[in-house]
């Protein structure tokens, strides 16, 4: 009994010292082939030293497993997850408030929505500015009744997102143009001061 104690003991001190290092699992696999040595030399009739050796290297190697596994920090998932949910949340009203600035020619609030170097690609693929959205706006040639957007995929880079999903356009015109129809749509979003504001999207149609 003394013996198993001195043997056990080491082993309590040994997980403490090194525990994640490569010297522990050396002196683990000492201490394992220690107790095996131990167990099987009262059995001499029934076990020769050929037969040992796969149990002392079954033992180390299941105790290096045991060490090395990586573990994930106590709810750093759900925290992650939660964050992104949250934004996602963020996002979405903040689409509808656009939508809606959109189809009231709100120039005030999309103002508001849009970034000082925000930039548009429009459906034909032409580059606009902010200040040339709001005049087309102004103007009317750019008009919309009704947006119904839907968020396929929404990813988080810190500050930035990137929104992409698809959008049914009623009663809309580009350059004077009508353009009502279903289009897939990309904006990026970034967070300025607790406010997201849009710094660019793009919009194409949808060929059915």
């Amino acid at each position: 009994m003394r013996c198993a104690l001195c043997l056990f003991f080491p082993i309590s001190i040994y997980t403490g010292q090194y525990v994640g290092s490569g010297r522990f699992f050396v002196r683990l696999v000492y201490v394992s082939a220690g107790l095996t040595s131990w167990k099987l030399g009262n059995r001499k009739t029934h076990y020769s030293m050929k037969m040992q050796t796969p149990w002392i290297l079954a033992i180390g190697f299941v105790s290096l497993l045991c060490l090395t596994t990586p573990h994930k920090a106590a709810g750093q998932t759900t925290a992650i997850n939660e964050k992104n949910s949250s934004v996602k949340q963020d996002l979405e009203k903040r689409f509808r408030e656009y939508s809606e600035a959109l189809t009231k020619r709100d120039l005030n609030a999309l103002e508001q929505i849009w970034s000082d170097d925000y930039v548009f690609i429009n459906p034909r693929g032409e580059l606009v500015t902010k200040s040339q959205r709001l005049s087309n706006l102004k103007t009317g040639a750019t008009e919309f009744q009704a947006i119904r957007p839907k968020s396929e995929r929404t990813e988080v880079h810190g500050n930035v997102a990137l929104d992409v999903g698809t959008v049914t356009l009623e009663g809309t015109k580009y350059g004077g143009k009508e353009s009502s129809g279903d289009y897939r749509y990309m904006t990026v979003w970034v967070n300025n001061d607790g406010r997201w504001q849009m710094i660019a999207n793009q919009i194409t149609r949808i060929a059915h």
